[in-house]
């Protein structure tokens, strides 16, 4: 081998696999087909939406500020849609809609704040996976908190 491919060989990066991390029990992702297909990316668009979230709810902000986020929300938002498994996917387009070119500070920040929430629970989900496999046990499966219960007299 000459030097020359000798340094090409060495200097090209090995290709990684790619990562696709299940959400859910095994008996659910074969039910709702919910996965993560790119996690890097998706952590990247969720600490963004966290910087967006954060700046609409500091204040002040103008119409400048309420275009340059909703743009922003956007990427965010077709980041997400190109991380995540198609049922996944159909559930953002459903729960988290693109803002328009000129949304309102009250749409904006309702927006990321209901995309945060959605985006924080996928993320929970993702790295408990990611800590259960690298554990070598199953995730434990995330119940809902139960609210306690009240008599009929209140």
């Amino acid at each position: 081998m000459n030097a020359g491919r000798a340094w090409e060989a060495a200097s090209t990066p090995p290709r990684l696999s790619q990562i696709v991390i299940l959400i859910g029990a095994p008996e659910e992702v074969r039910r709702t087909g919910a996965k993560v297909t790119a996690p890097a990316r998706l952590l990247r668009a969720w600490r963004l939406l966290t910087m967006l979230d954060r700046e609409m709810h500091a204040g002040p902000y103008n119409d400048e500020t309420c275009r340059r986020v909703g743009r922003l929300f956007n990427r965010v938002r077709g980041e997400v849609l190109a991380s995540v498994s198609a049922p996944l996917a159909e559930e953002v387009r459903h729960l988290i809609p693109a803002l328009d070119e000129h949304p309102r500070a009250v749409d904006t920040r309702l927006a990321c704040s209901g995309a945060r929430g959605w985006l924080d629970s996928l993320v929970t989900s993702m790295l408990l996976q990611l800590g259960s496999q690298a554990a070598g046990a199953p995730a434990a499966p995330r119940h809902a908190p139960s609210m306690p219960r009240r008599d009929a007299s209140g």
